[in-house]
Order: C-alpha cells, then structure tokens, then sequence
C-alpha cells in the first residue's frame, strides 16, 4: 500500500511494492520539478526517515537531501519539457 505525504510546497509518495520514493516541487508551476528514487537498497530506511523529518516547512530539495544521505539514487527532471 503506498503512503504519501503533503504540504504547500510539495509531495512525497512511497511504493513499498516497485520499492520507489518520487515527489514533486508544488511551488513552481511553470516547471514542475519532480523526482523519482533509482536505487532500492536502503529504501525503507530512507522514508522512515523522510516521514519523521517531514513537516509543513519541508521542501522538495530537503527530501533529495535525504535520500542522498541514505545513498539512494535520484532521477530529477521538470514536467514541463
């Protein structure tokens, strides 16, 4: 069952299935950034954390931060193109 969560400035989904974290930037709407998780190593680790971590000031970058740090690969593009 996927999980997800929100604020104003973005959103986070897990897919504990396809073993995938994906968000996207909900602030800047002339290019929609989003993201998705490449690697699967390490992954519940990772949104554990980013579910404790997140709050309402939580930003997009934050969360690439953390994957980061849990060295989880990322793919990261703008919608619009």
């Amino acid at each position: 069952m996927k999980e997800s969560l929100k604020n104003i400035r973005c959103s986070v989904e897990y897919d504990p299935e396809r073993k995938q974290i994906s968000g996207q930037d909900l602030t800047d709407g002339w290019n929609d950034p989003a993201f998705y998780s490449k690697s699967r190593r390490g992954i519940k680790v990772a949104w554990a954390e980013i579910k404790f971590k997140f709050t309402p000031e939580t930003v997009m970058h934050d969360l690439l931060v953390i994957l980061q740090d849990n060295n989880i690969k990322t793919h990261y593009w703008c919608m619009v193109d």
